[in-house]
């Protein structure tokens, strides 16, 4: 080898090293809940719309999918439910002496709702009720109490019936009995539809399914008491919700770790809504301040199918109910990280540039080569077929500073960042 090549090699070995650790553009943003966690966010990931909805503005939910018969109660806003000893044969006589013990909503899963975590074995037993294979309504078989902050109901779900369920509330004296009915078909698309048993009015709260990743909200826990474990007590929590179909793992890393080091591939993903949840930050009440665990890092693939890494960056609690996220784009839809011995031998160079840059790879690329500004406006792109080394010219008009060079190719999706002067 050449000094002047050798000379070379040395350089873009130096300025990969430099780089390395930039080959994916971080981005921040803000999701603000307002004083008091007044609104829940829904936010997407890719687009960073975010739809707000106000938190406590009902009080069951409804599951719309045409097999889904979910139903979850907004338990941080003042909601109770509780089971009772009594059958729907009972309705008269039920009394809060017939309650057992309380429920919660299921927190993996957004089709267990407080009122299916009883059900049985049976495939047909959703909990609140049983499915009948022969005229395929689902006819509830029990009783509940439930509360709305300090007043307390009677409830029958009676049944589900096509795209509509039928509901009955009464005061537990037998007043004010009636009957709503629920139906799906008025929040097409979405995941559940709700009822407010104050204003009596059925309507969508959330997003198209499609549209959202995370919603950032307040849940109800129940958590074991310090000093006696066994007894459970239901607190309420800020946090972070995953969408059906968003997958995710945390990560924990040491003080002076890279999370560009991270390999995707090293890790499982878990669909478990509450997986990103509320522990990345904690209150110290020594100094009154929220602080945040700043090397735990979700890996999430979104709805779309793309991959991010993302942390918790910022939050001042219930004064703003403001949130800040950092996140990067691992890889898009479809895309898989390219093999590590492959990425480690491509050279790109000079850097900083002038009128443009090579790329050496190790073997024959084939695929396509792309250039971008910061913002994603592509300004260059290439196919090559069987290549071991193209040159990027500076774009045209280009100002100085950082792009976004991305190699697409069968196997996978690689991007770096290069510097024009």
């Amino acid at each position: 080898m050449k000094p002047t090549q050798r000379l070379t090699t040395l350089l873009g070995l130096t300025l990969y090293s430099l780089l390395s650790a930039q080959s994916f553009r971080r981005d921040t943003d803000t999701i603000v809940m307002n004083p008091g966690y007044r609104y829940q966010v829904y936010y997407q990931l890719s687009s960073e719309r975010q739809d707000t909805a106000l938190r406590c503005g009902w009080h069951l939910a409804f599951e719309v999918p045409i097999r889904g018969a979910a139903i979850r109660a907004n338990h941080p806003c003042g909601v109770s439910i509780y089971k009772t000893t009594r059958d729907t044969s009972g309705w008269t006589q039920l009394t809060l002496n017939d309650t057992v013990h309380p429920l919660y909503d299921n927190l993996c899963r957004w089709d267990i709702g407080a009122f299916n975590t009883t059900k049985g074995s049976s495939a047909f037993d959703v909990g609140w009720g049983l499915y009948s294979i022969n005229d395929h309504i689902t006819r509830g078989d029990s009783l509940y109490i439930i509360r709305i902050g300090n007043a307390f109901k009677k409830l029958w779900i009676q049944r589900l019936q096509g795209t509509e369920y039928f509901i009955r509330v009464a005061e537990l004296d037998g007043s004010r009995d009636t009957t709503y009915a629920v139906r799906k078909t008025l929040a097409p698309e979405r995941n559940f539809v709700y009822l407010n048993l104050l204003t009596h009015r059925v309507f969508s709260v959330e997003p198209p399914a499609q549209e959202w990743d995370l919603v950032f909200t307040q849940y109800t826990k129940p958590l074991p008491l310090p000093d006696n474990p066994t007894t459970l007590i239901p607190y309420n929590l800020v946090g972070v919700l995953m969408n059906n179909g968003v997958r995710a793992t945390r990560i924990r890393l040491p003080r002076n770790g890279n999370p560009d080091t991270l390999r995707p591939t090293h890790y499982a993903l878990d669909s478990c809504i509450s997986l990103i949840g509320d522990d990345w930050k904690f209150f110290d009440r020594n100094t009154g301040q929220w602080t945040l665990a700043d090397t735990l890092y979700f890996l999430i693939r979104d709805k779309r199918g793309n991959l991010w890494r993302m942390r918790f960056i910022g939050f001042e609690g219930s004064t703003t109910g403001r949130a800040v996220v950092e996140k990067t784009l691992l890889q898009r839809a479809g895309g898989t990280s390219l093999p590590t011995a492959f990425v480690q031998d491509i050279r790109v160079y000079p850097q900083p540039a002038e009128e443009g840059v090579f790329i050496e790879f190790p073997q024959p690329f084939s695929g396509k080569v792309e250039l971008f500004t910061l913002r994603g406006e592509k300004l260059f792109s290439l196919t090559v077929q069987n290549q071991e080394q193209i040159y990027i010219p500076r774009p045209s008009g280009g100002t100085r500073g950082a792009y976004w060079l991305h190699l697409h190719t069968s196997s996978g999706v690689w991007g770096k960042l290069v510097i024009f002067n």
